[in-house]
């Protein structure tokens, strides 16, 4: 049975401030949001309907040209959730705190230190998951050696840390990515990504694939295909990993003032409907921002347990225009599918998901415009 999903979508930015005096520059953002949600299917529930707040205060501090130090604290929240209103959540936590060194000994060279956020291509595998009323945030280095030709970062981070002898049950990432600049207007973005859990009996899962971007006149497209593999253990059982993903979107703008524009494509996710031969088909987005890609009602943003482990086919297409040079408009088809069959609690066998469709209204609202 085929679901149809409406989403009505108004993205508001928040309000955004800035002040610079010689080599310190503070920033601050309040980004309140109201949320109306009915995702149960069930007309005899009614919906609910809440506010989020994020709150946060950064110092970036650039006492040379090859030394910047940034913090940023964050407080995030829901309205009401204090026990009362003189209560104190006591929610503030370090979102961001490092140290960047540029052209080490003379060179192309740059290190980063302490904790960052951090997004690579299109946020597909690793992205800062801004719509998130946290974000994501790494602890660990970042290495990276730019050229004319090449920007390449190498990374290693710990995300997990339990503090046990041998460094039991604790989870490191190490990883590298290339952005080639070897033709003009295009970009080719390899990566490899290492997520080794100790002992390595546990999880050890390799990501690697590349990232493609071009534009052609008014055409553009976006490529990617990612392969895992190495090993995991699930509920006791080793598996050999065998995924991938594969997405393609393709978009043409027409040369009008408004900026009119229609596009399509295809994410698939590699899915597995049996784990009984040791092999684990299952696509993992990792640490991806999954809110921008697989429609914005959220109902896949949880890799790969909202799909059961089945994968996804999402087919889209899309249009939008510009109202004006403030607000831009679009609307979304998305068409769900998984890559295994399932059992309805009918007992019927089907691979639909359903159907979804977004309509998003952006005004890009500043503060000094609204005074």
């Amino acid at each position: 049975m085929k679901k149809i999903i409406i989403s009505i979508i108004i993205l508001f930015s928040g309000a955004a401030f800035s002040f610079a005096q010689d080599n310190i520059k503070i920033n601050a953002q309040i980004r309140p949001r109201f949320e109306f949600s009915n995702l149960d299917f069930n007309n005899n529930n009614s919906a609910s309907t809440f506010a989020l707040l994020r709150t946060r205060l950064g110092a970036r501090f650039t006492p040379s040209d090859d030394l910047t130090a940034f913090i940023q604290i964050q407080d995030s929240r829901h309205f009401g959730g204090a026990k009362s209103t003189v209560a104190d959540l006591k929610n503030i936590d370090l979102h961001q705190a490092f140290f960047r060194l540029n052209n080490i000994f003379a060179s192309k060279l740059s290190l980063t230190i302490g904790r960052m956020e951090l997004s690579f291509n299109n946020e597909r595998l690793v992205g800062v998951a801004n719509w998130g009323n946290t974000g994501r945030r790494f602890d660990g280095i970042h290495a990276g050696y730019k050229t004319e030709k090449l920007d390449a970062q190498f990374f290693a981070y710990k995300e997990a840390e339990n503090l046990l002898l041998g460094d039991t049950l604790d989870q490191n990432i190490y990883g590298l990515s290339l952005d080639l600049n070897l033709i003009k207007n295009y970009k080719i973005q390899p990566i490899i990504i290492w997520q080794k859990q100790i002992p390595a009996k546990t999880t050890s899962r390799f990501t690697t694939g590349v990232y493609t971007k071009g534009d052609i006149g008014n055409f553009s497209h976006e490529a990617e295909f990612y392969y895992q593999f190495g090993d995991q253990n699930i509920n006791k059982i080793n598996y050999d990993i065998s995924a991938f993903l594969f997405s393609l979107n393709l978009n043409y703008t027409f040369d009008l003032p408004s900026k009119p524009f229609l596009g399509a494509g295809l994410d698939y996710l590699s899915g597995d409907d049996k784990l009984t031969d040791n092999q684990y088909k299952v696509f993992n987005t990792i640490y991806g921002t999954n809110h921008k890609f697989y429609g914005y009602m959220d109902y896949f943003v949880n890799m790969p347990n909202d799909t059961y482990g089945l994968g996804l086919s999402d087919y889209f297409v899309r249009a939008g225009l510009s109202l004006s040079k403030e607000i831009k408009t679009a609307v979304m088809f998305h068409l769900f599918n998984s890559n295994a069959d399932y059992k309805l609690k009918t007992g019927s066998i089907t691979k639909s998901f359903g159907t979804e469709v977004d309509f998003i209204l952006n005004p890009e609202l500043s503060l000094e415009k609204i005074i």
